[in-house]
């Protein structure tokens, strides 16, 4: 098998990098979710959420929601990928201390990028503005914690941005990331 430097330019993120960035990227998920629903429906009720989301409900929608978050990446993927969910696979990754979806074969950019977001938007972004919208503080902290949990996501995606949407990438077999496919 090629290694990744022979296909092309390689865009790719240390775990530990990944790590710091998530813990930075409090900040601006903060100020975009829970101030507003603060603002609307009081400090108490953020509270509450936050309180019943770390009771024992945390160990039933952590466990399944990461995999339900990697579930996505590789149902996105596999419906772009030739051969489908054969070129899905799903680990762990002990130095970034996550779970991973890798896509063995070469997808463009539109492809992998969406892949890439279905996470982040349907069990983070999402979530989070209905609970604005509707005032349920479980639902806000659900969509925080699921929002944060794909911030290595949101920084392979920022790293996609300069490409060309028709461009073939290759998902990075043992890095977070990619690179510019030669297929």
């Amino acid at each position: 098998m090629d290694s990744p430097q022979s296909k092309g330019k390689v865009y790719t993120i240390k775990g530990s990098s990944i790590n710091l960035l998530a813990f930075l990227f409090l900040i601006p998920i903060f100020l975009i979710f829970a101030v507003p629903y603060i603002n609307l429906y009081g400090y108490l009720a953020f509270h509450h959420g936050l309180t019943s989301f770390i009771s024992i409900y945390f160990l039933i929608t952590f466990p399944l929601g990461i995999v339900l978050h990697e579930l996505l990446h590789g149902a996105v993927w596999a419906s772009f990928a030739k051969e489908g969910f054969k070129s899905i696979s799903f680990g762990f990754n002990r130095k970034a201390m996550a779970p991973y979806c890798h896509c063995k074969e070469p997808l463009q950019v539109k492809h992998y990028a969406l892949g890439g977001a279905a996470p982040g938007l349907l069990m983070g972004i999402i979530p989070a503005i209905t609970a604005i919208i509707i005032a349920s503080d479980w639902l806000l902290i659900f969509g925080i914690f699921f929002t944060l949990a794909a911030s290595g996501d949101i920084i392979s995606l920022w790293m996609l941005r300069k490409l060309d949407s028709s461009v073939w990438v290759s998902d990075h077999p043992k890095e977070i990331g990619f690179y510019v496919s030669s297929e």
